[in-house]
């Protein structure tokens, strides 16, 4: 009789880069042992615990913390941060610097100099809050152009006084990774705090079902989008908001203003080839607002985005329409 190996469902959840990350993995549950689904998991955990050490910001004894010290002079870097730092600078060329890593002061001055889990705990000074809002003059645009990428001698130069932040295409590009290392073992789904990559497709089903959440019901989906061999992010106003000197501010910088972005996009969710290509497109597009993210968005081979309008209108790209229904 030939033996038939079990299949079966495998999951993990766990906290990294101020996020919940969650993975499903359908695969051999009699796998070798280097890579039997709990190994495999276990592997991608280990992934996002050593890009949180190496790139969050809110570490001062990170490997990012301390090449932003080192401003003014090159630092020889890990592999895994010149990676995700030549990516940053990559994306801030092709947004026209609207996807822009070097936004760290202006995301302090605005009270982001903790991450927003101790925001939320620690909340804000009464007195503070009516403090008038300072007036922030704009960063100098296109500073991302001056940062030096030594490939060979796996160096980064930093202009004096630029430091940076690469949490979001730095979650992206984790996310990627960990796909990467997952990809052809069955089909799974990586999701990390909403930038999510997914392959193959559950048994019995088309595709997998992405909720795409309600800005103002966030308990709730407004729609979803059927993917395989696709990542989604999306980038929103109406989470990672406070209060700071008297007005409402989110985590969102226009690098044209160095103020949060005044867009009439509440949300924006991209589907692309890769988390960390999602995730600089939609935070793009949201700022440019709908008119020019949608046109720009169109523009973009194999990425396709739906806005959500302030008034809660979906408004979608071109080909989005063959995600809305189950995928043949």
């Amino acid at each position: 009789m030939t033996h038939i190996p079990p299949w079966g469902w495998f999951g993990l959840c766990f906290r990294a880069m101020n996020t919940q990350v969650e993975i499903q993995l359908y695969a051999n549950a009699e796998g070798k042992e280097a890579h039997s689904p709990a190994s495999l998991l276990t592997e991608v955990q280990r992934m996002f615990r050593k890009a949180e050490k190496c790139l969050s910001r809110f570490d001062p004894a990170s490997e990012l913390s301390q090449l932003n010290r080192s401003a003014g002079s090159p630092r020889r870097v890990s592999p895994l941060l010149f990676d995700v730092v030549e990516a940053a600078v990559w994306a801030a060329s092709v947004t026209d610097g609207l996807f822009d890593p070097t936004l760290l002061p202006a995301m302090k001055a605005i009270g982001y100099d903790r991450s927003f889990e101790r925001i939320e705990q620690q909340g804000r000074a009464a007195t503070e809050e009516h403090d008038p809002m300072p007036l922030l003059s704009p960063p100098r645009q296109g500073r991302h152009q001056a940062i030096g990428l030594n490939r060979p001698r796996r160096e980064i130069s930093l202009p004096p006084g630029v430091h940076l932040d690469l949490g979001g295409i730095g979650k992206g590009w984790t996310v990627d990774r960990a796909a990467d290392w997952l990809t052809g073992q069955g089909p799974f789904i990586v999701n990390a705090g909403g930038d999510l990559y997914a392959y193959g497709a559950p048994p019995g089903r088309p595709g997998w079902s992405i909720g795409i959440v309600d800005p103002w019901q966030p308990d709730r989906d407004i729609t979803q989008v059927w993917v395989r061999q696709r990542a989604v992010a999306t980038s929103t106003i109406s989470r990672r908001r406070w209060q700071h000197r008297g007005r409402w501010v989110h985590h969102l910088i226009d690098p044209r203003t160095g103020q949060p972005a005044e867009t009439d996009a509440v949300s924006v969710t991209v589907v692309a080839h890769r988390a960390a290509l999602a995730e600089v497109y939609a935070k793009a597009a949201l700022i440019l607002g709908i008119e020019a993210g949608l046109a720009w968005l169109n523009s973009l081979p194999e990425v396709e985005g739906l806005f959500i309008r302030t008034d809660g209108q979906l408004i979608f790209t071109n080909g989005l329409l063959e995600y809305l229904a189950p995928v043949s």
